[in-house]
């Protein structure tokens, strides 16, 4: 038999080895929970770290965003600054003596004037003939083909390419004082269609058919003929290679009293254009045109 003090000790040391297991218990859910926190921790930071770098992202995109419309701005800012310089220097530029439209007579002393054998000759009464009959400016005959020409005479239209703003081609078709200059110039036609092939330029040098020529060489050529024959005529009138244009806008005009109908066939992009050619009606013009109306 186990005295009383053994049975005392053996009690005290369950009664402590229980308490230890409590303690290591305790001690064990503590170092889980703190794994737990420690876990929850490392994601807590992998999370903004990820926040972090999506705000880094949004904040780039931002960046080249507002860059974009900085650039728009400026390049904005840039085209009225150029706009408001062209219009004040459009104020300030020297104007040019008013031209006055080409007529048939003034016409008629031109290609006189340009007779002659040589094919110097013969360019500048075909460039003189096309400016007539089409209202052309003088720099959109240069891309006009020989094959152009056969067209012109069979059809009665020419296709001329743009140098402004407006379509990209357009066809002048001829009207019937057109047509009868046309016929005229049948001998300089010929002789054009044996000296070159279809696809050669009209206007160029003598030597290199398939090399166009500059547009100051066929301005030089047109206005000096207009210069001489210009002196020679009652008043001097100005007149220029933009005489022709003029003169085409203006009798189309008289012919047709359509403007609508003017600007399309000329190739105007806007009516304004097309008026600031035309002259207002005279009283008697107006008093006549009212008469026609029912």
């Amino acid at each position: 038999m186990k005295s009383q003090n053994q049975i005392q000790k053996i009690k005290k040391k369950n009664n402590q080895l229980a308490e230890y297991k409590i303690l290591e218990s305790q001690l064990e859910l503590l170092l889980k929970g703190q794994e737990i926190n420690r876990n929850e921790l490392r994601r807590g930071f992998i999370g903004l770290a990820t926040q972090n770098q999506e705000l880094i992202n949004l904040n780039k995109k931002l960046n080249q965003q507002l860059e974009t419309v900085v650039e728009e701005l400026n390049q904005f800012k840039r085209e009225r600054q150029e706009k408001a310089a062209r219009k004040e220097a459009r104020a300030k530029r020297k104007r040019l003596p008013k031209r006055d439209p080409m007529t048939a007579q003034i016409y008629k002393e031109l290609i006189k004037e340009a007779e002659g054998p040589t094919y110097l000759n013969v360019r500048l009464r075909l460039a003189l003939c096309l400016l007539a009959v089409t209202g052309a400016r003088i720099n959109e005959l240069l891309n006009i083909k020989v094959s152009d020409l056969t067209t012109l005479i069979q059809e009665s239209w020419i296709a001329i390419d743009r140098s402004k703003r407006g379509p990209s081609s357009h066809k002048a078709f001829l009207t019937k004082e057109g047509k009868k200059m046309i016929q005229d110039r049948k001998k300089d036609f010929e002789l054009i269609f044996l000296m070159k092939e279809p696809n050669a330029y009209l206007f160029t040098s003598e030597v290199n058919h398939f090399k166009k020529l500059r547009r100051e060489a066929i301005t030089r050529d047109v206005n000096k003929v207009m210069r001489s024959v210009s002196k020679q005529l009652p008043g001097q009138p100005n007149v220029t290679s933009h005489s022709f244009r003029i003169g085409y806008i203006t009798q189309l005009w008289k012919d047709s009293r359509d403007i609508e109908f003017v600007k399309q066939t000329i190739g105007h992009r806007k009516l304004d254009t097309t008026s600031a050619y035309v002259n207002k009606l005279s009283d008697q013009e107006r008093h006549k045109r009212i008469d026609q109306i029912e």
